[in-house]
């Protein structure tokens, strides 16, 4: 059969060289909404059904949502594929008219389904995040009896406590995977396999039950993410010759990119993550902004804070502070002892055993609920339960400093006073959270708050356990008990100015007496004046013919200075900088001098979300173009910033040289590195902002969200 690759999203590509692979026991895709996830699947298996005549089994959660979703995508896909009249349409089964082989259409509410799965070839999840984790044991136990039986799972990842990051994902080890397909020995082009990554796990050692030897297993799982810029059906094919471009849905995630990027992050993107309700307790916390890299600093001493609540895990927070320049306040590790570990004895032996592991010896603060401190029948001494975890410690070698206090503050006024220091008006503090803390980020994230502006800790119930237990919200309280400690003066004037301005005056109407002195408010309102540029007016008073003509202008003003009075370019101010002298002894280094003239070659050239072309660029789209493209060898490929920071070596800001990249982090909702640009040297920078230009880095924005430096091998 000839296959039309022009048919195919990049995701088809990759299940059907994978689907061929009887090595591959779970093929995983998942990803944001709209990259042809569910529509990739249903063509392959389509393909794959033709080819070697076995049985698939579509499977969700729910049955009867089943015909409405995922059985109607499989008849536009064969209608789309040419390949509707080899096929036999009936109620919840498709049959193959060459081979007669089957595609059935079942909900997981029919138990006879599962008890019967020995016989096909293929079982295919839609919505797997529907399942339960004990559905899925069962089914990957009872599909056997076949040779390179697999099942193939489709999903949004929506949260990061979800079952099947924890259970399934984070349990393994993964490594990328080369992004080339081959099909009948040809290499497709990248452009058109291209997708957000793909990742197998890594091999294991199990024994073989006959030989009673250690052997090693190959790599059984796939994982195949995309966004839905790899949807051909959303934003068309990379050469415009086919898919289609549906510009109102691009135009609905761009606004969801700018109005609220963590729904954007999820369903755009494809990232583990939670969407925000607007009632969250720490309502001001932003992903983007407030986590990133915040590593443990080994000349500082630690904080841990503690909540003894043993479901679903005792929860222990570390912390770290600096008081060299204001209150700047971090949390680099957790903790999360879940059973057998939610004992207070070896929930503290855990602590010890990562204090241990990053060689910590010094003095050990320890923070938590004051509740801990009461009396308890499970030691025969009756000491509390906070006693019992620093004893724990104690003879694990630490020396600890109990700040645990008798009275827990205000839930609802920590909560207002965090939020504050997340929005800069608690002047001189500053709370950041590493990004490894993932579960305590979805915490931050998720938990919500009650009428009366505390913790809604609202209870579920463990299907296998059947036990109830508060979902969210333990974690949170190590949050506020530690930085109320560590910012107890602020907090005090905090809460003493709140409740003044709660219960001033008791309710009563006074009238103005001028022997009573009166308190007031004193705000200061700053405004910043910013003289724009000649570029920036001129697109502003242009319209899109005209810009297209400006545009191309602008590439070409090396030799047309008078049409730009360059002259009054304010090069470097942050603006819209087209002209910078670069410094005579950078262009010393021939490795530089060539990759600055490639980047100069761009000038002007406008921001394109995701572009990767002289017609258009993202950040990261630029620099990855210049350093493909100067001469110098390098070839990394189309990379996000993330990317590339992760390709460079770490270079200190003292000895950061022209042509080093410089990585900034919190300027858009995304873990990571956000934005990218060519250091070239005395605090500049060539970048793409809109459009391409040089800028200051020594500015208030750009020094707000610095990261770091990085040197390309």
């Amino acid at each position: 059969m000839v296959i039309n690759y022009k048919k195919l999203n990049p995701n088809g590509f990759y299940l059907l060289k994978y689907l061929n692979d009887e090595t591959i026991r779970f093929i995983i895709l998942y990803g944001g909404s709209s990259s042809g996830k569910s529509y990739s699947v249903a063509q392959t298996i389509l393909i794959q059904t033709l080819q070697d005549g076995e049985n698939t089994l579509v499977m969700r959660k729910v049955g009867a949502s089943i015909l409405k979703t995922i059985y109607e995508d499989y008849k536009v896909a064969a209608i789309g594929l040419g390949i509707s009249h080899l096929f036999k349409f009936q109620q919840n089964t498709i049959k193959c008219l060459v081979n007669g082989a089957k595609i059935d259409f079942s909900g997981l509410d029919d138990p006879e389904k599962i008890k019967g799965i020995s016989n096909y070839k293929r079982v295919q999840l839609e919505e797997w995040s529907e399942f339960e984790h004990p559905d899925f044991k069962q089914l990957r136990k009872r599909l056997r009896g076949k040779k390179g039986q697999q099942i193939i799972c489709t999903f949004n990842p929506i949260s990061e406590s979800h079952w099947i990051k924890k259970e399934f994902i984070d349990k393994d080890k993964w490594h990328d995977v080369p992004m080339t397909v081959t099909i009948a020995g040809k290499e497709l082009p990248e452009e058109l396999t291209k997708v957000k990554s793909v990742r197998k796990n890594a091999p294991r050692q199990i024994l073989n039950l006959r030989t009673k030897q250690i052997e090693e297993q190959a790599p059984n799982t796939v994982i195949i993410q995309s966004t839905y810029l790899n949807n051909f059906w959303v934003v068309g094919s990379p050469d415009g010759t086919y898919g289609f471009y549906d510009e109102q849905c691009v135009a609905d995630f761009e606004y969801d990119r700018v109005h609220d990027p963590d729904y954007y992050n999820v369903y755009a993107l494809g990232e583990w993550g939670v969407i925000r309700t607007g009632s969250e307790f720490f309502g001001s916390f932003n992903r983007g902004k407030h986590s990133g890299e915040h590593k443990y600093v080994p000349d500082l001493p630690i904080h841990i804070s503690v909540d003894n609540n043993v479901l679903p895990y005792i929860s222990v927070s570390y912390w770290q502070v600096d008081f060299t320049t204001g209150t700047k306040v971090w949390q680099f590790h957790e903790t999360c002892a879940e059973s057998p570990n939610n004992t207070v004895k070896k929930a503290s032996k855990l602590v010890a055993k990562y204090l241990k592991s990053i060689q910590y010896s010094d003095r050990l603060y320890v923070h938590g609920d004051a509740s801990t401190k009461a009396a308890n029948s499970i030691d025969d001494e009756k000491r509390s339960w906070m006693d019992l975890f620093i004893d724990t410690l104690q003879k694990e070698g630490f020396e600890i400093e109990d700040k645990v206090g008798n009275k827990n503050p205000s839930v609802a006024m920590t909560g207002e006073f965090i939020n504050a220091i997340f929005d800069c008006t608690v002047p001189g503090i500053e709370i950041h959270i590493d990004e490894s803390c993932s579960v305590s980020i979805e915490d931050y994230m998720s938990v919500q708050k009650d009428a009366n502006g505390a913790i809604l800790k609202t209870k579920v119930k463990n299907k296998t356990t059947l036990q109830t237990y508060e979902e969210h919200g333990h974690l949170s309280d190590t949050f506020r008990y530690v930085v109320v400690d560590l910012c107890s003066e602020q907090y005090i004037e905090f809460s003493n100015r709140r409740k003044r301005n709660l219960y001033a005056c008791n309710g009563t109407i006074n009238f103005f007496n001028p022997d009573t002195e009166c308190k007031y408010t004193k705000k200061i309102l700053y405004v910043t004046l910013t003289n724009g540029s000649f570029d920036a007016v001129a697109r502003a008073n242009l319209n899109a013919e005209q810009l297209i003509i400006y545009n191309a202008l602008n590439t070409t003003y090396g030799n047309r200075n008078y049409l730009w009075d360059v002259n009054n370019v304010t090069s470097g101010s942050g603006g819209n900088g087209m002209s910078y002298e670069i410094p005579p002894e950078a262009l010393q280094d021939e490795e530089f001098a060539r990759m600055i003239r490639e980047a100069e070659k761009y000038l002007g050239v406008p921001y394109v979300w995701g572009g990767y072309s002289p017609s258009g660029f993202d950040c990261s789209g630029f620099v990855s173009y210049v350093i493909n493209h100067c001469g110098n060898g390098w070839n990394l490929g189309r990379q996000t910033a993330e990317g590339l920071r992760n390709s460079c070596t770490f270079v200190s800001p003292g000895d950061a040289k022209p042509g080093d990249l410089i990585f900034f982090q919190g300027t858009y909702s995304t873990p990571g590195a956000s934005h990218v640009g060519i250091y070239v040297g005395n605090n500049m920078m060539i970048h793409c902002g809109d459009p391409i230009h040089y800028s200051n880095i020594g500015t208030a924005y750009w020094q707000q969200h610095f990261m770091c430096f990085g040197r390309l091998p």
